[in-house]
């Protein structure tokens, strides 16, 4: 990007911001102090953020936003500006963390869920709030929204999304559509929504809602989050056809060993002989959940990891202090606070024993993904791909198979701001030095294609 083109944007975007005016501003002295923290941090953490774009191009880049700061700016305009920055580094673990009390000044909130790409169909909407009547049927293309074309907002807010690529970069900005609307152009919350649906095309002026009445209308309807409505893990049972259908939401460690003993009791009791495991929009999450699973699937060692390239750091060891707090340290423990800052060390995985396990499934297993399944949700597919466990259907992972994760995190010492900075590089079993993509699946379908291609799958396998 030209320091021109760069410098536009940045002014544009002061001038499109509609919120925020009665919020905390930082001073441009402020704001280059958390530049120069970022900066800092990243060097010290990362083992190679420059890994995809160039160190040169980046400096360059924080040299101009320095340079074009000359007004005070609020947390949220301030957070905007720095993840374009970030973005340009390709690592989803590297990022500033959503400054969540944007909400603390009541916005306006699109009340319906979309999903954003960068290829064609740029938006969908997917449903309305269960608290409004709906004026746009689900499914419908959205063309553009306040006369702004649907490419240019989805590319807009890739552009303010880390991820190692531009798909999944759109996607995850889906769940902060109403944010980006606002914040990027300025609809103070109404929406002119031109939108296709079965060839015909319309337009419906859409009323943004506070977000304190969507709050109450949501405790009205005793649908608040805190109600669990959408569990981790589910599934369903297709005794007609011995299919079952197993639902990761996560790979989080709550609740997961009674599900998966309970479960995989069932498989057994009701002769599943085809097991479908969807990890569609599976974010990831413990990985050790991961090797815990696989106890379940695989009857040989495993591991998830080839190998794992750390640096060490100080923010590193005092992320270790911040855990072992009035805890004993360990051997381990004290190895690392010894280590020489900047240092890399090549840790080789050994493979995991595979221990005695009476509910241990031997039938058929199908897993599906999409540009949504990430992280050690990712890692957990390209594992069960390299030991050839089953079929992958779907589409090919955000997460990839060779990335920068294990999160270190810092704050930027004015706005507070969180930073996470990834402090390892993690090899998945069978990934080579120039294997920067995702796990590819043997069939391709969208995702909401997979689920029934799986079904067409077993179907034919069994005439």
């Amino acid at each position: 990007m030209t320091k021109k083109l760069l410098l536009a944007t940045f002014f544009s975007l002061l001038v499109n911001i509609a919120f925020g005016q009665t919020q905390q501003k930082f001073t441009p002295q402020q704001m280059r102090q958390d530049i120069d923290s970022l900066v800092k941090n990243l060097l010290a953490v990362h083992p190679n953020p420059f890994y995809r774009y160039p160190k040169s191009s980046f400096f360059n880049d924080i040299d101009q936003l320095k340079a074009g700061l000359t007004t005070n700016l609020t947390k949220v305009e301030f957070y905007l500006w720095v993840e374009t920055l970030l973005g340009h580094l390709e690592d989803g673990h590297t990022d500033l963390a959503f400054p969540s009390d944007y909400y603390d000044a009541n916005p306006f909130v699109f009340p319906y869920n979309v999903k954003l790409s960068t290829q064609k169909p740029f938006i969908v909407l997917q449903s309305a709030s269960t608290v409004i009547k709906s004026e746009i049927p689900a499914g419908a293309e959205i063309i553009s929204v306040n006369n702004i074309p649907a490419q240019q907002i989805a590319n807009d807010i890739a552009d303010r999304n880390t991820g190692e690529n531009r798909l999944f970069r759109a996607d995850f900005g889906s769940s902060n559509f109403d944010f980006y609307l606002e914040a990027l152009y300025k609809a103070n919350g109404i929406y002119r929504v031109k939108y296709k649906d079965k060839g015909l095309v319309k337009t419906v002026a859409i009323q943004g809602l506070r977000k304190s009445e969507l709050d109450k209308r949501h405790r009205e309807e005793k649908t608040v989050s805190s109600i669990n409505a959408d569990p981790t893990y589910s599934i369903k049972l297709f005794t007609k056809d011995y299919t079952a259908l197993i639902d990761f939401k996560s790979f989080d460690w709550d609740g997961f060993s009674k599900f998966m003993d309970t479960t995989f009791r069932q498989l057994k009791e009701k002769h599943i002989k085809h097991l479908i495991i969807n990890l569609i929009d599976d974010g990831g999450g413990d990985s050790d959940v991961g090797d815990e699973f696989f106890q379940y699937l695989l009857d040989k060692p495993f591991t998830q990891y080839a190998k794992i390239l750390e640096k060490n750091s100080e923010p590193l060891k005092q992320r270790l202090r911040e855990h072992r707090k009035d805890k004993a340290l360990s051997n381990d423990d004290k190895a690392l606070l010894a280590k020489p800052d900047g240092s890399l060390d090549t840790v080789y995985c050994d493979k995991i024993a595979i221990r005695k396990n009476p509910w241990r499934y031997d039938g058929e297993v199908i897993l599906l993904t999409n540009i949504k399944t990430y992280s050690s949700a990712a890692d957990f597919a390209q594992c069960f791909k390299y030991y050839k466990r089953g079929l992958i259907i779907g589409e090919e992972t955000g997460g990839l198979i060779k990335s920068y994760g294990d999160i270190v995190p810092v704050y930027l010492p004015n706005t507070g701001l969180e930073l996470t900075i990834s402090s390892k590089l993690y090899y998945n079993s069978g990934a080579g030095e120039n294997d920067w993509h995702g796990v590819i699946p043997d069939i391709k379908a969208t995702s909401d294609e997979a689920l029934q291609r799986a079904f067409d799958y077993i179907d034919e396998q069994g005439k």
